[in-house]
């Protein structure tokens, strides 16, 4: 009796799960039905992204993020196309600073097709977030495919924030401002990461030397009005 009542929910589940499998078959099957993906490197295999251009040198204004579109179902011998669009209630970045494809070609016999996301550098995201949510649009192709996936979600600002590291750093560039930060990153190469870690004693020191004499260029261009930060306080990188 006892191997009866485990025997008989182990074949109603089973049962279950076969109609389910079957139920999901038929419906992308009978409807054409398309997921969007980011890229994993910025994404990390989640429905949204996020994105500073302080990682970036200040003559960077723009950034191409890869997105794929793919298909829930078979592939097609015929091309075929799915619409985008974006989601203005959850969005608030403004139409200037994104560009994406309004339609993507998936070809035949592929499963996914890649296109890119631009976002834009812009004055307003130094203070806030820029949010763009785009999503899957009916197509006559295509529909959009399940709710936990038929967007990608990107974020995206030009945000100066205080290293956690800055403490070691202070040795060698003095006390911390967003101001100085600043630019500190546009006198560096794209993607420069101060570090006590991985950095010796003498590359820190160079960099300082660098940005000083960066700093007396400036004050020198702009006479009687040297560089200050976002306190009033005269930048200096030896305090």
């Amino acid at each position: 009796m006892k191997l009866n009542h485990i025997i008989i929910p182990a074949i109603a589940f089973a049962a279950a799960t076969l109609c389910a499998c079957e139920n999901e078959s038929f419906l992308y099957q009978d409807t054409a039905r398309v997921r969007l993906e980011a890229d994993p490197i910025w994404s990390l295999g989640t429905d949204s992204l996020t994105f500073s251009f302080t990682t970036l040198g200040a003559d960077i204004m723009e950034k191409e993020i890869s997105v794929d579109a793919v298909i829930m179902g078979e592939v097609s011998n015929t091309a075929r196309t799915a619409n985008l669009a974006v989601g203005q209630a959850r969005s608030t970045a403004n139409s200037a600073t994104y560009a994406f494809p309004a339609q993507v070609t998936i070809p035949a016999g592929e499963s996914r097709a890649t296109f890119t996301v631009t976002l834009r550098r812009s004055e307003e995201i130094k203070s806030v977030d820029a949010v763009l949510y785009l999503e899957v649009v009916p197509s006559s192709d295509f529909e959009p495919g399940v709710v936990e996936s038929n967007h990608v979600i990107f974020k995206w600002n030009d945000k100066i924030t205080r290293p956690t590291n800055w403490d070691s750093l202070a040795e060698y560039f003095g006390s911390y401002s967003d101001t100085k930060y600043r630019f500190m990153l546009a006198n560096v190469p794209s993607g420069t990461e101060f570090s006590t870690d991985k950095m010796s004693w003498s590359q820190l020191m160079n960099y300082k030397v660098i940005f000083t004499n960066a700093l007396n260029d400036y004050n020198a261009a702009h006479p009687g009005k040297p560089m200050t930060d976002e306190n009033g306080v005269l930048v200096d990188f030896n305090n």
